[in-house]
């Protein structure tokens, strides 16, 4: 019962925090008024009497009360009812374990100086400040503070978390700490990059540190070669950024980080992508040179839209489409990616194929990839044949391919054509010189809910992305089943292909792929006889593709290869 209680009071606060009410229908303190057992078990549960209820001044009394001497957990929404109550708990209390308040602007004003020094038992803070959105840019958020924070170290806080908070929360005293987490920072409360470095330097202890949109002010604009020192954080296990690329990048620079500690960044806008992106793959570069510990050996990339990217019926771009690309890598024994990396711009460009294709060729580049040996490919079908072909000759050792969602033909025609180059009736005699054969050792793919019949995207004539127009009307399965026969003329066999819940796989290339591989594994949705599939219109495309629409162009590419060898 005691166990339940708990609960009933953890699972009260969070709905009172998540949905910002302070005030509530009941309270916890009621089931000690049930009946005499309920009581007896609630009076004599110590730990359930910890939580102030702040939604009356009758129950905040009463949980006082039955806290006794016991450290208190703070957690509620100040509002006008209760502002005074949470003031004088803070500067009364004997001892306060956790804080957690979320406030209005106007609401927090009042307990901010007592949250600048707050009770020495504290181990965690956790301030979440609603500033709307109608203020003016620029403005002052916050006055400063006329009392000064210094004094004896907080042995006790170990966790911070800041959410539209002041910056001066985090005062010199915070020495201790080992999770930093800062989030949405006004711009008029974001300090220097030289205050911000020397506020990090006496944070020993700090494992986690997260910075959402709280980059020290004017980063983008710093010269990070100039910096005369960098902050060393010496017991790092993890960083997590959100912001630009720019100041992403400029803030890695200004770290010394542990080889072990992993990164999790998210790219908000991709603006100047090309003249920045050498920045971060420099850091990333330099950063793995140095880093020991086992080498990477696996790698996720995974793709998500939002909304279509055309409007139907008129092809026009669609204003509300989004896009992103996450890369993660792993080291080999390890659960967490090493590296997390998620190119989500906010702002919808013509050219965010382009975009998104450069920031995964040039990271990858970075990356020390030689002993990959596992590539798994999410929803990504916009990397185009000529990215992959970059991309798989840094992978050597790869062994097994791992595709789920919307298949990438791009991938499946650079393991094609490449096999294509090494076939002995396609080169000279005399010739002693080749491309290099990808993936030599690959031995297994896998297949998760791919549409085997997808088309690929033919690249455009004026960039290297794919065009949305000129389709090319080869069936993923088909260009699949080619490249796994190319390569097993040169010696390569593939050990196994699986096919798990996978969409319109043909009949006939089913029977083809158990002609090439060792062991074939079928869990099919929706096998298509060849009967009923119209030789024309073969390959199917997502987005509600207007087949009769004057402005697309298809190619039968896999056709024309095997009636040309000149392709």
């Amino acid at each position: 019962m005691c166990k339940i209680f708990r609960l009933c009071v953890q699972l009260s606060i969070q709905d009172r925090i998540d949905n910002d009410v302070a005030d509530a229908a009941w309270s916890w303190v009621q089931v000690s008024y049930i009946c005499s057992e309920w009581r007896r078990v609630a009076l004599g549960c110590q730990d359930l009497w910890r939580y102030i209820d702040f939604s009356h001044s009758r129950t905040c009394a009463v949980t006082l009360e039955r806290a006794k001497m016991s450290p208190l957990h703070i957690h509620t929404v100040v509002s006008d009812s209760n502002v005074r109550l949470v003031r004088r708990t803070l500067q009364l209390a004997h001892r306060i374990q956790d804080i957690r308040l979320r406030a209005s602007l106007q609401h927090i004003y009042p307990l901010l100086e007592l949250l600048s020094y707050p009770n020495p038992a504290v181990k965690s803070l956790i301030v979440d400040v609603l500033i709307p959105k109608s203020r003016p840019f620029g403005a002052d958020v916050y006055t400063r503070l006329t009392v000064p924070t210094c004094g004896p170290p907080l042995e006790n806080l170990k966790y911070m978390e800041l959410r539209s908070a002041p910056f001066y929360l985090l005062t010199p005293r915070c020495t201790q700490l080992t999770e930093l987490h800062i989030h949405d920072l006004p711009m008029t409360e974001r300090p220097t990059l030289r205050n911000f470095l020397t506020t990090l330097d006496h944070l020993h202890h700090l494992e986690h540190l997260t910075l959402d949109r709280s980059f020290p002010i004017n980063i983008d604009m710093v010269d990070v070669q100039s910096l005369e020192r960098r902050a060393v954080l010496p017991s790092l296990k993890s960083i997590s950024l959100i912001g630009s690329l720019i100041e992403t990048a400029n803030l890695l620079a200004c770290f010394v980080l542990p080889p072990s500690a992993r990164l999790i960044s998210r790219i908000s806008t991709l603006a100047d992508l090309k003249n920045n992106i050498w920045r971060l793959s420099q850091w990333l570069s330099s950063y793995c040179c140095v880093a020991d510990g086992p080498p990477l050996d696996m790698l996720v990339l995974t793709g998500q839209e939002a909304g279509p990217r055309f409007i139907e019926d008129t092809f026009d771009p669609n204003p509300d489409f989004r896009q992103s690309l996450r890369i993660k890598a792993f080291r080999a024994g390890c659960a967490e990616a090493a590296i997390d990396l998620t190119f989500e711009p906010c702002e919808r460009d013509t050219t965010l194929d382009d975009l998104l294709v450069t920031s995964l060729t040039s990271t990858l580049e970075a990356l020390p990839l030689t002993q990959i040996h596992t590539l798994a490919v999410r929803d990504i079908d916009f990397v185009t044949q000529r990215s992959w072909s970059q991309l798989l000759r840094e992978i050597p050792f790869l062994r097994v391919l791992d595709i789920t969602g919307r298949a990438p033909s791009g991938l499946a025609w650079a393991l094609l054509l490449n096999s294509r180059l090494h076939n002995s009736m396609f080169m000279p005699e005399d010739s002693s010189w080749g491309p290099r054969l990808f993936v030599p050792r690959l031995n297994d793919i896998y297949l998760h809910k791919v549409d085997c019949s997808s088309g690929g995207y033919m690249i455009s004539q004026k960039a290297s992305v794919n065009s949305y127009f000129n389709l090319d009307d080869s069936r993923f399965h088909d260009v699949l089943n080619a490249s796994i026969c190319e390569r097993r003329q040169l010696g390569l066999s593939l050990r196994s292909l699986s096919l798990d819940r996978c969409e319109y796989v043909m009949k006939k290339s089913i029977e083809n792929s158990r002609r090439l591989v060792s062991h074939l594994i079928c869990d099919i949705q929706k096998l298509v006889k060849d009967e009923d599939v119209d030789d024309f219109w073969s390959a199917r495309y997502r987005g509600r593709w207007n087949i009769d629409h004057l402005k697309i162009a298809h190619y039968y590419r896999l056709y024309a290869l095997a009636m040309d060898s000149d392709i």
